[in-house]
Order: structure tokens, then C-alpha cells, then sequence
């Protein structure tokens, strides 16, 4: 009995979580560095773990979406064009994908949608640690040493993102 109210507790958590995102999908653009010391540890498709330790030094974008957002759909081509224009420039596309049976939705729609950047599998943790997470797509813009330089809440705005970039480079 004990387990299955512990089970019922994280189905309505999962879903109070999911019901959040999905209630802010959409949102504008908003700047700020709320996460300084930001992390992660989560796996890419193939199972690899991967921390922001492993991008040490380069700039990142993160992208955090889901298969049933069509904000984050229609942001696939600009983060695949992003990927492709600045992989040899020292920036970095990945995205963080919340869906709750995440590799299963996942690896079909990645497929599917022809994405070349690499995607992990976000988990309850990495919204933890993210304050003030408004929900999907938000893209965050971190530096060389992995502070947040540029947040977007909502879909990005890519003169904006391209702006962001140009500047960390030219540090």
C-alpha cells in the first residue's frame, strides 16, 4: 500500500510538472542570469551522460523543448542552421528535450525532424535547478565559463540570439 501512494505522488507531481510547462509554451523573450553556477548530468539518446563540464570553454545554446510543443517545432530549422553556421566557431546547440517518457517520443521525432544538434533527456532535477523555469522552449545563452549571458522565456528571437553570440565570440 505504502508504495503504490508513493507512485500516485509521483504520477501527480510528473503531471502538476507537465501541466505547468505546458501552460506557459509560448511565453516572450526575457533576459537574466538566475542560474550562475547552473549543471547537469543527463543522457544523450545513445545513453552517454553528459555535464556542462563536458562543453568546458565553449559557448553553449541549450534549448529545453518537447515533442508536444509547436514553439519548439518551429525552432528546430533555426537551431539546425545555429548548429551548422557556428560548430567550427567554439558555440555549441543542445537541446534538452522534457518529455515525460522522453527517448521513446524522443528518438522517432528527432529522427523525423532531421535534428543535428545533440539532444539529451531532461529529468525532474534539471528543473530544480533552473529558478524561475517558465516552460517550453526556453534557450539559454551561457558564456565560456558557463554563465548565463542571454535567457529566453518562450520562443527565441534569432537576430537576438545571433547578437548574443557575436559578442561572446568576440570576447
Amino acid at each position: 500500500m505504502a508504495l503504490s501512494g508513493k507512485i500516485k505522488k509521483s504520477h501527480l507531481l510528473i503531471s502538476v510538472i507537465l501541466l505547468l510547462i505546458l501552460v506557459h509554451c509560448g511565453g516572450n523573450p526575457d533576459e537574466g542570469n538566475p542560474n550562475p553556477g547552473f549543471d547537469f548530468n543527463l543522457p544523450d539518446l545513445n545513453g552517454k551522460i553528459h555535464s556542462m563540464r563536458d562543453f568546458k570553454g565553449q559557448i553553449l545554446v541549450v534549448n529545453f523543448w518537447a515533442t508536444w510543443c509547436p514553439p519548439c517545432l518551429e525552432e528546430v530549422p533555426k537551431l539546425n542552421d545555429l548548429h551548422d553556421r557556428y560548430k567550427n566557431k567554439g558555440v555549441r546547440v543542445i537541446g534538452i528535450a522534457l518529455d515525460k517518457d522522453s527517448l521513446e517520443l524522443v528518438v522517432p521525432f528527432v529522427k523525423e525532424n532531421k535534428i543535428a544538434y545533440p539532444i539529451l533527456a531532461g529529468n525532474q532535477q534539471v528543473l530544480t535547478d533552473l529558478k524561475n523555469f517558465k516552460g517550453v522552449p526556453t534557450t539559454f545563452v551561457f558564456d565560456r565559463k558557463g554563465k548565463i549571458r542571454k535567457r529566453f522565456d518562450g520562443s527565441f528571437d534569432l537576430e537576438q540570439l545571433e547578437e548574443s553570440l557575436q559578442l561572446l565570440l568576440e570576447d
